[in-house]
């Protein structure tokens, strides 16, 4: 019963000193990541189960007041804060110096330069193969997919990685169509110039942009082509595709988080580790569920 007791204490003590996780967003702009619809999702997460572990989660903007990084970092200190969760990065190369052995980390995603720290990310390959094992139920044969180049280097490269897996393991040989991958400098006419080129009849993306230039080209979604996002909660409502649970990313990381605050472990960790959380279809209304392909 003593030990029991101690334990409990034990617990609480943790608690007590540590009783904040920050959330912190090195944005340039205050608002840019949380008023998406993803962030708020996975804020709303992450808040919940803070709660359920006896925790507040308090969102920080890195860059208050044009604050330096190593100032930022004495704030959380002197506020007793020491777990952190970092918030997707605006772009993953970037570098955000903070004296890390100073705090128990866990990201959103996988910044280039910071691996060595347990992870959440969407689990970006598995939602690929879902889109394609829905598209191919409905009868869809030709599926194209457009991203923007930085986006397909954010989620290194593993939906191209899953796309080009299944026009191969379908065997889809002279149906497959090209990767249309958005460089820099690059537009609707390029759009325009793949879909006539290429004529599939759905096209898998992620950005809002897609779905609106192909409707700007004169195309009608889904009579004459099918549209997909891999992120509809961030995309045109009612859009057809994955829907990433980014309420349930946010649990994850807070216990992953957890885990580390109760060992006092501090710093980038020997081993990351990276907990995938799949995706889930929503019909929406930019396919048809019943596709009749003349290359069926």
């Amino acid at each position: 019963a003593l030990s029991a007791l101690a334990a409990h204490r034990s617990r609480l003590r943790v608690h007590r000193d540590f009783s904040v996780i920050a959330l912190v967003a090195n944005w340039s702009e205050k608002e840019e990541w949380r008023k998406r619809e993803s962030a708020k999702k996975l804020l709303q997460g992450a808040e919940a189960r803070a709660r359920v572990l006896g925790y507040s989660l308090q969102y920080f903007w890195a860059r208050e007041q044009g604050v330096t990084s190593r100032r930022f970092a004495d704030i959380l200190i002197n506020r007793g804060i020491r777990g952190l969760i970092l918030a997707p990065f605006e772009n993953p190369t970037e570098r955000f110096d903070l004296p890390w052995d100073q705090f128990s980390v866990v990201s959103i995603e996988r910044p280039f330069h910071y691996t060595n720290f347990n992870h959440v990310v969407p689990n970006y390959y598995a939602d690929m193969l879902l889109a394609w094992e829905k598209l191919w139920e409905f009868g869809y044969r030709r599926i194209g997919l457009v991203l923007d180049a930085d986006l397909a280097n954010r989620v290194a490269h593993q939906w191209e990685a899953a796309h080009s897996f299944e026009q191969t393991r379908r065997g889809n040989g002279e149906l497959s169509v090209p990767i249309l991958i958005m460089e820099e400098g690059m537009s609707s006419k390029n759009i325009l110039v793949w879909l006539k080129t290429h004529k599939p009849e759905v096209v898998i993306s992620r950005s809002e942009n897609v779905y609106h230039e192909m409707l700007s080209l004169g195309y009608k979604v889904p009579e004459e082509i099918g549209y997909v996002s891999l992120n509809i909660v961030d995309d045109v409502p009612g859009v057809s595709g994955i829907y990433q649970l980014r309420d349930i990313m946010g649990e994850v990381a807070v216990d992953m988080l957890n885990s580390l605050m109760l060992v006092s472990h501090r710093g980038p960790v020997k081993a990351s580790i990276g907990a995938q959380v799949d995706g889930v279809w929503r019909n929406g209304k930019t396919v048809f569920t019943e596709f009749k392909s003349p290359k069926a």
